[in-house]
């Protein structure tokens, strides 16, 4: 009986078409056919020169530089698959209708592995703009942005090499660049040298076109091909400005103390130049000759903005973000006077309430003396004694008399006046609140 039945032909193929059923069943329960989508996929135009030739330039309209690829297949198949297995183009050559608008290039995706039925595209089509190519030469400004050469240098000059580059491309996106600079990076550099470059195009609103503006040019130089030469100057610190006065004063005036502020600059030059000035003294000098500090019939106390970079020998000039402005401030005195500083440390203070804190404005104040001119001369601060009274003073600022003793022989020739702010003692773990 079992003989007969493998003998039957019927049955064989009856058992064949079950088996086969059977693995279709289990490879599809195990294994599923499925679909899945994968949006932003980005897509690559070929072809540019298609459209070139024409003497025309492209742009992917808004919104159409990615599309999303579904994918049928297997579950291990797709499974495997990512992102960056899915290759979108666009071939300009396969143009709906250079004629139409707006114009459409048909989208293809590839994917390894994948037969073609089972790919879909959304969208088929990407929308493109057409115009005519534009081309302008423009000049390479080189800057070194925020980088900073080492200690004691600074940059005195960035040239580029090429100095020129002619950029190619639609005509309103051309006509909108302002300026190309070639940014380097001269961190801690000491020596001239050369650094190589990269490009950076500004529209005429200031902003830095990106990277799929500058995908849209062509270059008439590679920016590999760019360098920069730099050249550095040595900074030299702490140097003396001094002034010296032009005219008389008033009849029963003289000059007294001339201080300029800020009273020291830095100044930057080449090594030959920076010799030379160091060579004739290293000093900024604003002499009585230039009458820059014209005293002439003064009677009080004279304060004159001065422009320093008109008193700088050739070859030297001021360190950058350095205001070229100093103000020479000239103490005019009675005669048979003078003029002393005293610090304000050394003044008392008196009757300062408890739990109160007193501050001077100032480090220091100018007390002006009368006297013979010998007795002037022997005459030191520290002879000088000062106090102020603060009875009866809260927490503020006040404006007040201060007392100030002197030797005999010697007489004020003004009363002196503090700015004086008082404050509540705090301490550790206090806010100083009332």
């Amino acid at each position: 009986m079992r003989d007969k039945l493998l003998e039957h032909p019927g049955l064989k193929i009856a058992s064949l078409i079950l088996a086969f059923l059977l693995w279709l069943v289990i490879i599809n329960f195990s294994d599923p056919v499925i679909k899945r989508t994968y949006t932003n996929i980005p897509v690559t135009v070929t072809n540019v020169s298609y459209i070139e030739s024409l003497g025309m330039s492209y742009q992917v309209a808004d919104g159409f530089d990615t599309v999303s690829v579904t994918v049928k297949g297997n579950r291990s198949v797709i499974d495997s698959l990512s992102p960056s297995s899915i290759k979108a183009t666009a071939d300009l050559t396969q143009i709906v209708s250079l004629s139409s608008d707006p114009v459409m290039v048909p989208v293809t995706v590839s994917i390894a592995g994948v037969p073609q039925d089972s790919i879909s595209v959304n969208p088929s089509n990407i929308e493109i703009t057409l115009e005519d190519m534009e081309s302008k030469s423009f000049v390479i400004n080189a800057t070194a942005g925020e980088t900073t050469p080492a200690n004691g240098y600074e940059v005195a000059s960035l040239t580029a090499s090429p100095d020129t580059v002619t950029i190619r491309g639609g005509k309103s996106l051309v006509n909108k660049i302002d300026k190309v600079m070639a940014n380097v990076d001269v961190s801690n550099m000491s020596a001239d040298g050369t650094v190589n470059a990269s490009l950076s195009v500004y529209d005429k609103n200031g902003d830095e076109l990106d990277s799929t503006q500058m995908s849209y040019l062509t270059f008439s130089v590679d920016e590999s091909e760019i360098a920069v030469s730099v050249t550095l100057n040595q900074v030299l610190s702490d140097v003396e400005v001094r002034a010296e006065t032009y005219g008389t004063p008033a009849a029963g005036y003289q000059v007294g103390k001339v201080s300029v502020t800020p009273s020291t600059l830095s100044v930057v030059g080449d090594a030959a130049s920076l010799a030379a000035f160091k060579a004739d003294g290293g000093v900024i000098d604003i002499s009585s000759a230039s009458r820059a500090v014209d005293v002439s019939g003064a009677s009080s106390d004279v304060e004159i903005k001065v422009d320093i970079s008109d008193y700088l020998p050739d070859g030297i000039s001021l360190e950058s973000d350095l205001t070229d402005t100093v103000v020479v401030s000239v103490k005019i005195l009675p005669e048979d006077s003078q003029s002393y500083e005293l610090t304000t440390k050394k003044i008392t203070v008196n009757n300062l309430a408890a739990g109160l804190n007193a501050v001077f404005a100032d480090q220091s104040l100018d007390i002006r003396v009368k006297g013979s001119q010998s007795a002037l001369s022997s005459l030191t601060a520290d002879q000088i004694t000062a106090s102020v009274d603060l009875s009866g003073k809260t927490a503020g600022t006040y404006t007040v008399p201060v007392s100030v003793t002197l030797p005999d022989g010697y007489s004020l020739v003004e009363d002196v006046t503090a700015e004086i702010t008082i404050s509540k003692t705090t301490t550790a773990g206090q806010t100083g609140g009332s």
